[in-house]
């Protein structure tokens, strides 16, 4: 057996005494020292096997199967690291890896607090939890030889796969996957106790440490998904930087989780449950997104395919879908006679305006989360019945939820969004009844615009699609409002209350200007595909031309290994006839012939961007035919305010960076009797600073 095999058993064993000792508890004498131990050495054990699956891809061992699938030797420093996560053994044990060290974090942030019930059951859950993972890494056998022949040589990376962004973007999705771990189980934990007790004598450190990790996930959810759409963006066969591809979509479904649990917060203070559950099913669907990936049911780009791992992916999904359900759904009828009604009736009914604008907002991030759940669950569990009932027709018989289901919910969800921007903050500069009157009068505005591009021929407007022509306008505004607010603090026109609140104001910025990005971006007004030869011109817009300037195979063995450079010029030509070359660059076409026989040779593109701050001239070589080597099939796109996107995910995350250290200066002050001022604000009733519940 291989020494990363044994290792990996010793990491279960040990995890799986570990939670035997914290089950048993006092009945056995310094049992929180013994529960310490192993979780120490499962933990250690985790580490050693990564470090083996690394010092295996470094040293070219190619009788793993895993390595010779996956790395090759001309494979760089950096795409080798990247072979540690790339495949679905390695992502499993590197998955595992960070599990048993966000646990191994808890258990030593919680010392001393083992005989708390709190402590003790949330390590219970988050070590079975982080076991279930193991298990699966295990099943994927990591470390399986291959039978005879050792190669020589590895099949290497798959060429969409060997850059840079896939050593940055998987291990920050993966990181984010792995952290949550630690609110769902404290905070399940917590419906196992009586409601009368919960929040009593809170655990500082314990608080500071869930607060920590979930800031963390939100903030890795969030770029690993902007670094994802922009690697999307410069791989046409992608579709863009966003194409509600099911695997996409659930790694999305967590981010609005966590995102709708910041929001439920201060709504739902005396429901502790409701509240909680968001941070609980974000977990779950994490799983969820796992199991798609690797179970086939679900067609998408980024899948792994039917193997193993299925069923343990499948178990592991039921184990925290029956448990995080069932335990929220009985606690919250148990203490339902307890909970203040009145945080769900006469909703709307409230004074403070910025409370008003974070349940506007909750409404539609509730509205954008349910319509991508359905969007993916339903489809999933229709073909994973299919695939029992009927295996041999499964293919035919698969079913998937049209992009445009995605679309509707998104438009609705923003809707509540821009709309609550104009509540976010107190009325300083602009009364509250004025910023009422703005917004209607943008949406009537905005309205006009849907029903023309319903019917048609009046002329240009900002998109092809209703819906983003209704809300273009209001995001105008609500931009305008917001970064008109931005600009009176920072010169001292309104009083910077906190930190906190004016990275609310950023947050809220960046949201809707990333919105507009999208609305605008998305929905294409021009866009053109056509054949091209050297010197050829063509109009893709009014004024804009793209001109090929030259053809070149810079490397071509036969027609399923070639490397085509296409040189493109983008030219404006003004109303006085004038030309002006905007940009010149490459756009590739390169065959990769695949390394096992009979299976076709695989196409990557790189394209060119021709970019400014309003808008994107988004060139591709989509198609060559070696009867006419000297022309090619470009596809062309105008994306209009496309750079809003970007800029939008970088306010964003820059608004919560500040809020992330204090999480960590919170959590650090614990151990020193110290930080609890880092959580004052300022109420929107009166000047005096509140302290916020340091439990919520």
């Amino acid at each position: 057996m291989d020494i990363g095999t044994i290792l990996l058993i010793a990491a279960i064993v040990a995890g799986i005494l570990d939670t035997i000792i914290l089950l048993v508890g006092p009945r056995i004498e310094n049992y929180s020292r013994y529960s310490f131990i192993t979780s120490l050495a499962s933990f250690l054990a985790a580490v050693g096997v990564l470090l083996w699956l690394g010092t295996l891809i470094f040293m070219n061992q190619f009788q793993y199967a895993y390595v010779y699938q996956i790395t090759s030797v001309d494979t760089s420093f950096l795409l080798k690291i990247s072979a540690l996560w790339t495949g679905q053994s390695g992502t499993l044990v590197f998955w595992t890896f960070l599990s048993f060290a966000f646990y191994f974090g808890y258990r030593l942030v919680s010392r001393g607090y083992e005989d708390d019930k709190l402590v003790k059951r949330a390590a219970i859950i988050m070590r079975i939890s982080s076991l279930l993972v193991a298990v699966s890494a295990l099943v994927s056998d990591p470390f399986r030889l291959i039978i005879g022949t050792v190669p020589t040589d590895g099949l290497g990376l798959n060429p969409i796969l060997a850059t840079i962004w896939n050593v940055i973007h998987p291990p920050i999705i993966f990181i984010a996957y792995a952290v949550i771990i630690v609110p769902f189980s404290v905070k399940l934990a917590g419906f196992t106790i009586p409601s009368e007790e919960r929040g009593k004598e809170a655990i500082p450190v314990v608080d500071a440490y869930v607060r920590f990790t979930t800031i963390l996930a939100w903030l890795m959810l969030s770029a690993g998904i902007a670094i994802g759409g922009y690697w999307a963006y410069i791989v046409i066969g992608y579709g863009g930087y966003w194409a509600w591809d099911p695997i996409e979509t659930t790694c999305l479904i967590p981010w609005l989780l966590i995102t709708a649990y910041y929001h439920a917060k201060p709504i739902f203070s005396k429901n502790d449950v409701f509240r909680d559950s968001f941070l609980v099913m974000s977990y779950v669907s994490i799983f969820f997104a796992a199991w798609a990936t690797r179970s086939g049911v679900l067609s998408s780009v980024h899948g792994y395919g039917m193997t193993a791992v299925s069923s343990t992916m499948l178990v592991t999904l039921l184990f925290t879908l029956i448990l995080g359900v069932g335990l929220t759904l009985y606690v919250g009828y148990r203490d339902m006679p307890d909970d203040d009604t009145s945080d769900i009736f006469g909703f709307f009914k409230e004074k403070n305006i910025r409370l008003l604008s974070i349940k506007i907002a909750f409404i539609g991030l509730l509205i954008v989360t349910t319509t991508s759940i359905v969007g993916v669950a339903y489809p999933a569990t229709y073909n994973f019945v299919m695939l029992l009932i009927d295996p041999a027709n499964f293919a035919d018989n698969q079913i998937a939820i049209k992009t445009v289901f995605f679309q509707y919910g998104l438009y609705a969800a923003s809707a509540f969004l821009i709309a609550s921007a104009f509540y976010c903050l107190r009325p300083t500069y602009i009364s509250i009844r004025n910023r009422g009157f703005i917004m209607l009068s943008l949406f009537v505005v905005g309205g006009i615009l849907a029903g023309l591009t319903v019917f048609g021929g009046f002329g240009p407007l900002p998109t092809n699609f209703w819906f983003a022509n209704l809300l273009v306008l209001p995001a105008v505004g609500a931009i305008a409002f917001l970064a008109i607010a931005f600009i009176r603090q920072m010169f001292g026109k309104d009083k910077i209350v906190s930190t906190r609140e004016l990275g609310r104001l950023i947050l809220h910025l960046g949201l809707i200007i990333l919105l507009l990005g999208v609305f605008m971006s998305e929905n294409i007004v021009y866009e053109s595909n056509g054949d091209y030869m050297e010197n050829d011109t063509l109009e893709i817009a009014p004024g804009i031309y793209i001109q090929v300037t030259d053809i070149q195979m810079e490397n071509f063995v036969d027609d399923t290994d070639y490397t085509l450079l296409v040189t493109i010029q983008v030219i404006e030509i003004d109303i006085s006839n004038t030309s002006r070359i905007l940009g010149i660059g490459n756009a590739t076409i390169t065959s990769h012939p695949s390394a096992i026989p009979g299976r076709p040779p695989m196409t990557t593109h790189q394209v060119y961007i021709q970019s400014d701050a309003l808008r994107d001239v988004y060139v591709a070589v989509t198609d060559y035919s070696p009867i006419a080597p000297n022309e090619v099939t470009i596809d062309t796109k105008i994306l209009p305010l496309v750079s809003f996107v970007w800029l939008g995910a970088f306010l964003m995350i820059s608004a919560m960076l500040p809020m992330l250290g204090m999480e960590v200066q919170a959590l650090y002050g614990t151990f020193k009797g110290r930080g609890k001022d880092l959580y004052e604000d300022v109420s929107e009733d009166t000047d005096e600073p509140v302290v916020e519940n340091q439990n919520r």
